[in-house]
């Protein structure tokens, strides 16, 4: 019995523009794409998409739900997506796509390319020359909170007056450094952005992320991504002093990146 075919459909990564698809598909061609799968460049007029051709089994619309479930496929390949935007990156400027754009036909790639051309073009245009930095802000209350009794000199005494009163005075007390605490962090981390966006082109402020999100127990505070010139170390000196600056608040920052600037190229205008 002759086995029918196994269904293709090609994974779509990004967009690079013309200029730039001979040098990043010879960057993305050393990477395994998603699945293990080798990376192509197909052109259409000015722009390139960079995508890999794989099986509808593993990514069709009826099976890649189910797929998303399964946190060691997702990670593997997440990573492999990220691998092939971030060998290019260097190189070339390059619009992402989200993690599982699957087009069934190797023609449709390039009619979407013809269809969004002009946003497209937009987006490449936004990010020329540029990438993106994500900047973190953790506070950990407790030393927010000690930081805060330190320079009120607030011991924390018995004010007498028997065991009721004293526990009112002590709960009012608590409830005053929470409110404290909560205001000082946002003040810091409202003047950090501002400082940050005054060195970057453009800022988003993304939802922070909780605890089993961040691989951290302290809180977010700050969750955000800059577009910064390739080679421009102004954001992460500014990181660098801001951590600095607060560590004795109980306030850390960490900068991560360059990534492809996917908090950039969508419908919304960042800041």
């Amino acid at each position: 019995m002759i086995s029918a075919p196994a269904r293709t459909g090609w994974y779509v990564y990004g967009v690079v523009g013309e200029s730039a698809a001979a040098s990043a598909e010879t960057q993305a061609m050393t990477r395994s794409g998603v699945g293990s799968h080798g990376v192509r460049v197909i052109r259409a007029g000015n722009l390139a998409a960079l995508a890999s051709e794989v099986p509808l089994d593993d990514f069709g619309d009826d099976v890649l739900p189910e797929r998303l479930n399964d946190p060691d496929w997702l990670e593997r390949n997440a990573r492999a997506h990220d691998d092939v935007l971030e060998a290019v990156l260097d190189d070339a400027s390059v619009v992402p796509f989200r993690f599982g754009t699957i087009y069934l036909d190797r023609s449709e790639v390039g009619t979407m390319l013809d269809d969004r051309r002009d946003e497209l073009e937009r987006a490449l245009e936004r990010i020329e020359g540029r990438v993106e930095l994500g900047v973190k802000a953790f506070a950990d209350r407790s030393r927010v909170e000690e930081s805060l009794r330190n320079r009120s000199g607030d011991d924390a005494g018995d004010e007498g007056g028997g065991a009721g009163t004293a526990y009112l005075l002590r709960r009012q007390r608590e409830r005053r450094l929470e409110a404290e605490a909560e205001a000082l962090s946002t003040e810091i981390v409202a003047r950090a952005h501002e400082a940050l966006r005054s060195v970057a082109d453009a800022a988003r402020v993304n939802r922070p992320q909780p605890p089993e999100l961040s691989g951290r127990s302290d809180r977010m505070l700050l969750n955000a991504s800059y577009l910064v010139a390739r080679g421009d170390g102004r954001l992460s000196a500014e990181v660098r002093r801001l951590a600095d600056e607060h560590r004795d608040h109980g306030i850390t920052f960490e900068v991560t990146g360059p990534w492809p600037a996917y908090n950039f190229v969508g419908a919304e205008e960042p800041e």
